[in-house]
């Protein structure tokens, strides 16, 4: 660009001749700090070859005497003005400023050994104030006075301190003023609370005294009442209830009742009239300090009506209170007597009021001990020589009235109970007729328990009666087998009942349909009334079961179809097929499943069996318990079968959520579906 070495840039030559240097300024230093020369050399040689003065100055660094010079040269062009007067204001403060300010003394200093060398031999001083009033020297200057100033600072200082010290005692001594007037008001205010304290055990005193010769009194009265006692009880729980409670006053009420309940309870008859003091212990509950009945514990379980506490903790004996003491010697041994002497499981009755109307008196431990040692020993007793056949009462009236109270105990209350409801009913035969109360116990039993009893031992049973003893026949018709079945409509489930009738009542009664139709010139008329009789005779309930309206639709359309065919009806109308299963409605039916009964506090477990059940419920077969078991496995054996009776069918058991059937000799797993399509080959 026309540049040429030795001349500045630009068109006229101004520019600079050599390229910008830069200078390092050192470590921490500012800008012209002590004097630093900013400029570089190359900046100072263009300077110079513009024409600009340079001085030589900027090269010398700056020095201390330098700086000490131009102060003492600044200070010399001041000392002519005159100086400027300031003036110094006094601040005072009173005495209680003093002291508000005044604070803790500060901790002194220790210095350790301190040796005054100013002199000539060195010696020991206790503080740098004695160095420093030594370490004056003499002078000329009539204006400094350096003793007197020291000594006046000296005289300052002490004051201060002086003043100081006493500021702070000052204060000390109102905190401890503040302190003694609020100790002074904390003891008058604990006299007088113990002067009130004094007043009131006196009176709660005269009370206790009038209990005490009320109870003399009492005891030598022919007819003792507990009654006159109320008045003094409800004084000390309304007038002195603090002191109640902290010198348990409970002890000195139970003290004075406990002869009187003791004569009282001699001539009381617990089963005859078990609320005779119910109505004064419910007034009294607080004064003998009862535990509250209506407070929820935090685990329990509820199991027909009732509540049972369940506790994982450890459990700790605690001693009885009096009135505790009083229910345990008092109470108790007379209720122990007459259960034990005068009370049959028979009439449960009078007992069951007794505990009603003392439960919520009763503390936890004597409940357990009047259920344990004295009603369900008899209890289970009397359900174990219970006999059908002899007995007075019904097995219910034994167990039922004690549900609601025996909490956990229900297993040891119904075990021996199933057990003979299952032994009835494996003995009943159907002439016997519908079993009395047996509707009661089906809440009693888990639904798939109660499903599997009825199975196996009544619904093939059934299924006998109607096969052996039921006859369609329209001009003399005995309804005697199918009333005896239709009886237990409310016991068995929908599926099973449908399927029953389907089985045993339905190829009869369309087999006669069709005989019928298939005659010359039949009735029509009469036809539809005898259509209309068998339909009559099933409830409504019966009715809406699918295979039960699948079997009065099959003989509609039979009569339909006679008509349809008018006088060839009784060569071309075909036979019913009774062996139907893939009708929609039957299989509706077969997939119809009782809804179970839920009982409060009890769930269904669905379990492999329940399944298995319930798929071959929905294939319009039966899975009955076959009451035996396997030999090998010790399982035990159900019956897959479409028919009612026990006979034919696949018998398998289940394990290991499989289905196990007969392969040869060996049992071995098979599917769900070819146990179905064997239970109907096997029949």
């Amino acid at each position: 660009m026309g540049w040429q070495a030795g001349t500045g840039l630009g068109v006229t030559g101004e520019g600079i001749v050599t390229p910008v240097e830069s200078k390092l300024r050192p470590k921490g230093m500012g800008l012209a700090f002590k004097g630093f020369a900013e400029k570089t050399d190359q900046s100072k040689s263009e300077a110079r070859r513009r024409g600009e003065a340079v001085s030589d100055d900027e090269d010398k660094p700056a020095t201390k005497l330098g700086r000490k010079a131009a102060k003492a040269h600044e200070e010399r062009a001041q000392a002519w003005k005159k100086q400027r007067k300031t003036k110094i204001r006094i601040a005072h403060k009173t005495y209680e400023e003093i002291v508000a300010e005044a604070g803790q003394e500060p901790a002194p200093i220790d210095l350790g050994q301190i040796i005054d060398a100013t002199g000539a031999t060195p010696r020991e001083v206790s503080s740098l104030a004695d160095v420093s009033i030594a370490s004056w020297t003499p002078t000329a200057d009539p204006m400094r006075l350096p003793e007197i100033r020291h000594n006046l600072r000296l005289i300052a200082e002490a004051c201060k301190g002086d003043l100081d010290g006493l500021a702070r005692e000052a204060k000390a001594l109102e905190e401890r003023k503040k302190w003694i007037r609020a100790e002074d008001a904390r003891l008058r205010k604990r006299v007088e609370e113990e002067a009130e304290l004094i007043s009131r055990l006196q009176q709660v005193n005269l009370v206790v005294e009038d209990i005490n010769s009320r109870a003399r009194e009492l005891a030598s009265t022919y007819e003792p009442s507990l009654e006159t006692f109320s008045d003094d009880f409800e004084k000390l729980l309304g007038q002195y209830a603090k002191e109640f409670d902290r010198y348990r006053l409970d002890e000195v009420i139970v003290a004075a009742i406990a002869p009187v309940v003791r004569r009282m309870l001699a001539q009381w008859h617990p089963l005859q009239d078990p609320v005779a003091f119910t109505p004064l212990f419910r007034l009294w509950r607080n004064a003998l300090k009862m535990a509250l009945s209506d407070e929820k514990p935090q685990d329990q379980i509820s199991a027909y009506g009732s509540s049972t506490v369940i506790s994982s903790a450890p459990v700790v004996e605690k001693p009885m209170t009096p009135y505790e003491s009083l229910l345990w010697n008092a109470w108790l041994p007379k209720v122990r007597s007459s259960i034990n002497n005068d009370w049959s499981p028979d009439d449960p009755q009078p007992a069951v009021r007794l505990y009603e109307a003392w439960s919520s008196f009763l503390p936890p431990f004597i409940r357990d001990n009047f259920f344990d040692q004295l009603v369900l020993p008899k209890i289970v007793k009397a359900v174990d020589d219970w006999n059908p056949r002899s007995s007075k009462v019904p097995l219910q009236t034994l167990v039922f009235p004690w549900l609601p109270h025996v909490g956990l105990r229900l297993d040891e209350v119904l075990g021996d109970a199933r057990r003979k409801v299952k032994s009835i009913l494996r003995h009943w035969t159907v002439a016997e007729g519908m079993l009395d109360h047996l509707a009661v116990w089906k809440d009693v039993f888990d639904v798939g328990d109660w499903d599997a009893m009825l199975l196996k031992y009544v619904v093939p049973k059934l299924g006998n009666r109607l096969r052996e003893d039921f006859r369609v026949n329209p001009r003399n018709q005995d309804m005697a087998p199918l009333q005896d079945v239709m009886l237990w409509e409310n016991l068995l489930s929908p599926t099973v009942m449908s399927r029953l009738l389907e089985t045993e009542f339905f190829p009869k009664w369309l087999d006669v349909l069709h005989i019928w139709l298939v005659q010359p010139s039949p009735s029509f008329e009469e036809v539809a009334q005898w259509y209309s009789f068998w339909k009559g005779t099933f409830s409504e309930n019966v009715q809406s079961m699918p295979g039960v309206a699948q079997g009065f639709t099959c003989g509609l359309q039979l009569m339909n179809k006679a008509i349809e065919l008018g006088p060839n009806a009784s060569t071309q109308l075909p036979r019913p097929d009774h062996h139907r299963s893939s009708s929609p409605a039957l299989t509706a039916a077969g997939k119809q499943k009782a809804a179970p009964k839920m009982r409060p506090a009890r769930t269904q477990e669905i379990t492999f069996r329940s399944i298995v059940e319930e798929y071959t419920s929905s294939h319009n077969l039966l899975f009955m318990p076959a009451g035996r078991v396997h030999e090998k496995s010790r399982m035990p054996l159900f019956r897959v079968s479409p028919t009612a009776d026990g006979k034919g069918g696949l018998l398998v058991y289940i394990q290991d959520d499989a289905v196990w059937a007969p392969d040869g000799d060996e049992y071995r797993a098979i599917s769900l579906e070819d146990m179905v399509l064997r239970g109907r080959k096997d029949k």
